[in-house]
């Protein structure tokens, strides 16, 4: 009976979102995915796009969520997984990956796995990565899955308790537990997330190069950041097992290097739990728990640099970021977002007008309205047609989320009726870096802009302003040549911090970014906040 096996090549790390790609460029229909995590009730949606990576082609899978979503406990998880209506080896495999996570963190800080409270790790993003990679990987009824060592970066990483080295605890906590081979590099960035990594040891049955197979399929996951000369993908090729010369069966030969496969480690069992004394698992694409709550706090792809000198291959692939990077500090050739790009959705906007509702009210009804999955909610005032004062409200809703902000609108305003209007909506591409301000972390949203707008800037970011104050040109409002936004929730706090006053940080951060000075500490993909 013929035997079917799938490969996966780590040598650019793993992340939740680069394994949903690599699947579904095998082959596997988007819908498997969406229809398994759409049975957990919760508010998410897929989107998928085509994009290139240091010149290769690959598959990108976005996880939309609502922000702001609730924390959950390991035991939560559990729950939600056991009532939803999923088949069973998806349940089992996403199970056991989650498992793994919390047992894991509950390691690294010296807790029981019940203890552990998940916070991005348990947020939806990643509860969709997990359970549609589980999908994903039962839909293809691999035999036997060889998976590469994984490459894991180094640098630094922020999450939303602080600063943390990376390879993160977690993921090496994963890995030992697991048995799994990894190596450091080959860039100084976060390459492998704490969920790519529980999900690469709970469903890998060995470890080696490519085995010999004739080839079905082959797929490759892009991760968030386009790194310059390096392709940031995940690849998984599946195929048919050969028979080695000496009859063995593909699995204990080699590939074109003649590398064996290693089995895991028998301290793991399948399921991703110990046989040992020693709890381990982790988290979602970058968490890390700090008295008993855990934080997913890492990009698919976030600059990081090492406080330690970087090796020479390191130093020839951090000249090559400096040599391709616009004067807002980001690469011009990719993801955020494509920079350089006009990035365009289908989205709804709802309105209604409310004349009797006590104002007081509003900041909350604007903030259940983006929790249910708006990405933006304003009110403009107006007069009503008998002359008395009142309120439109209005949201941008992603078309999937539209259920959920319908319902919060009448939920928590007195309004009777709502208008939607379709609408398509074009984003610049954006990214976020990092500024420290008297040692302080502040989160930059960056973009070069439209290449057009680029092409007659010539660095605008970087010139001398010829004795401007910084804080009093606004790099955010530099037109379509640039932007780069201090984010002012993290102005507020480090104000609060050193007891300044908020125009001095926004003033200091706004001059870091535009001379470029950024640190070599990382964004969280989730937005959250930086540390301080």
């Amino acid at each position: 009976m013929t035997r079917r096996v799938g490969w996966l090549d780590l040598s650019c790390g793993a992340s939740g979102d680069m394994l949903l790609g690599a699947l579904v460029g095998a082959g596997v229909p988007l819908d498997v995915i969406a229809t398994a995590v759409d049975t957990l009730g919760l508010p998410v949606r897929f989107e998928v796009r085509q994009v290139r990576r240091a010149g290769l082609a690959a598959t990108k899978v976005d996880v939309v969520a609502p922000a702001g979503d609730a924390v959950r406990t390991w035991a939560d998880i559990r729950a939600l997984l056991a009532g939803a209506p999923l088949a069973e080896p998806v349940r089992d495999r996403a199970t056991a990956i989650f498992a793994a996570l919390a047992a894991a963190e509950a390691r690294v800080h010296g807790i029981a796995p019940d203890e552990v409270h998940f916070h991005e790790v348990g947020a939806l993003d990643a509860i969709a990565d997990v359970v549609g990679a589980s999908a994903g990987l039962a839909h293809l009824a691999l035999d036997e899955l060889v998976a590469t060592p994984v490459a894991l970066g180094g640098g630094r990483a922020m999450t939303a308790h602080g600063v943390l080295p990376v390879p993160v605890p977690a993921v090496l906590e994963l890995l030992r537990a697991a048995g799994a081979p990894a190596a450091g590099g080959p860039a100084q960035v976060e390459l492998c997330t704490p969920t790519g990594a529980a999900i690469v040891v709970t469903a890998a049955t060995g470890y080696g190069q490519l085995p010999p197979l004739r080839v079905t399929a082959v797929g490759a996951g892009a991760g968030t950041r386009d790194l310059p000369g390096r392709p940031n993908i995940v690849r998984v090729v599946v195929g048919e097992a050969l028979e080695n010369a000496d009859g063995g069966r593909g699995r204990q030969g080699g590939g074109s290097s003649g590398a064996p496969v290693v089995p895991p480690s028998t301290g793991r069992a399948h399921d991703g739990h110990s046989r040992g004394d020693h709890d381990h698992g982790g988290h979602s694409h970058g968490g890390h728990s700090h008295g008993g709550h855990s934080h997913d706090g890492h990009s698919h792809g976030r600059d990081h640099e090492s406080p330690a000198p970087p090796a020479p291959e390191m130093a020839d692939q951090a000249a090559g970021i400096a040599d391709h990077s616009g004067p807002w500090g980001l690469a011009e050739s990719g993801r955020p977002g494509e920079p350089g790009d006009l990035v365009a959705t289908d989205e709804l906007v709802l309105e209604a007008n409310v004349d009797d509702l006590d104002p007081r009210v509003w900041p909350s009804v604007l903030a259940a309205l983006l929790a249910a999955g708006a990405v933006d909610a304003w009110l403009t005032p107006i007069l009503m047609k008998k002359g008395r004062p009142a309120h439109t409200l209005r949201a941008l809703v992603p078309v999937a989320a539209a259920p959920a902000v319908r319902a919060a609108v009448f939920a928590h305003t007195s309004t009777l009726g709502l208008r939607e209007t379709a609408v398509r909506k074009h984003a610049l591409a954006r990214g976020v870096r990092v500024v420290e301000v008297a040692g302080h972390a502040i989160r930059v949203k960056v973009s070069p802009g439209l290449p057009s707008a680029r092409a007659g800037d010539h660095g605008a970011g970087s010139q001398d302003t010829g004795g401007q104050d910084a804080g009093s040109r606004s790099a955010g409002n530099q037109g379509a040549g640039g932007v780069a936004q201090p984010e002012w929730e993290d102005v507020a706090l480090v104000a609060d911090r050193l007891g300044w006053p908020a125009r001095r940080v926004l003033a200091a951060a706004n001059a870091l970014a535009h001379r470029g000075e950024w640190s070599d500490v990382s964004a969280p993909a989730d937005g959250g906040p930086a540390p301080t």
